[in-house]
């Protein structure tokens, strides 16, 4: 995996240090063109092989050498960001490279939003802080940004999720913003994801009511019942939470029950979701003494 890099060809590298000091010719700007297709096809024959974790970190690799390449191309950087989300979640298992890996597809998507027009006629129309202008930018955009917005909430909100309460209620208002957002545009984005952040927002928040969350937990469950990762998170953060162990249990049974494969395209994340089932329950005693 540390030589991967070393299979990008030498022409990119030779481009990489050489940009800002010439000028590219036409063929050039061709070849250039050619290579970060060419980087992106593999990036995305890997991620479809996700379930591997080398082909994941290789999807990871790949996509991020051409994103650099191609910063303009949308999709590519969105399905980056997804890969960094993935990664950071599922593979990474030191915690500061999962950091690393949220905090890097938080900006990748972040980006993408501060690059549209929409966003920036009203962030230099407003007068006032920093984080009033970012937020009446956020709620000027319209539903293509959708996926932008949602691959920025989940890589932050996964960075966050363990960090000191201060740091998290000082993103809340953030937080809030874009996830509302989603959820008026397309509430059905990620199978339910704007309902299942919410959630999240609200258990890692002091002082908020557990019904709050649980109720936008429910409403990501009834979208999407085949998307696992609902249910782990619900086990974990709140049944935990209100000391409520039968449902704890009930809950990640029913999900190594499940048919990973009811939702082929996320057949890889429910395969993992039930890997964590399997050590929350190993770890049931504990959380509950």
């Amino acid at each position: 995996m540390k030589n991967l890099r070393s299979q990008i060809p030498f022409v990119l590298i030779f481009i990489f240090f050489s940009s800002g000091c010439h000028t590219l010719l036409d063929t050039d700007r061709n070849l250039l063109i050619q290579q970060a297709d060419h980087l992106e096809k593999k990036g995305r024959y890997h991620w479809e092989r996700r379930i591997n974790p080398d082909h994941a970190k290789k999807a990871q690799i790949f996509l991020s050498t051409a994103n650099e390449l191609k910063p303009e191309a949308g999709n590519l950087a969105i399905l980056y960001s997804q890969a960094c989300y993935f990664n950071g979640l599922y593979i990474e298992q030191i915690p500061e490279k999962k950091d690393s890996l949220f905090l890097e597809g938080y900006h990748i998507a972040k980006r993408i939003v501060y690059h549209s027009k929409s966003f920036q006629k009203v962030f230099n129309a407003v007068e006032d802080d920093s984080l009033i202008r970012e937020l009446r930018g956020i709620e000027a955009l319209e539903k293509p940004f959708v996926p932008a917005l949602y691959w920025w909430v989940a890589n932050l909100g996964r960075y966050l999720i363990n960090k000191p309460v201060v740091e998290r209620l000082n993103y809340r208002d953030l937080l809030e913003t874009i996830i509302h957002k989603i959820l008026t545009l397309d509430p059905t984005y990620h199978y339910g994801g704007g309902y299942r952040m919410l959630g999240m927002v609200y258990i890692r928040l002091p002082g908020i009511e557990l019904s709050k969350s649980k109720q936008y937990f429910d409403q990501a469950i009834l979208t999407f019942p085949n998307y696992l990762g609902t249910k782990v998170l619900l086990a974990q953060y709140y049944y935990t939470k209100a000391e409520d162990r039968e449902h704890f249990h009930r809950e990640l049974q029913e999900v190594l029950l499940a048919d990973p494969a009811q939702i082929p395209e996320i057949m890889p994340e429910n395969l993992f979701e039930q890997g964590i089932a399997q050590q929350l329950l190993e770890q049931e005693s504990s959380l509950f003494e």
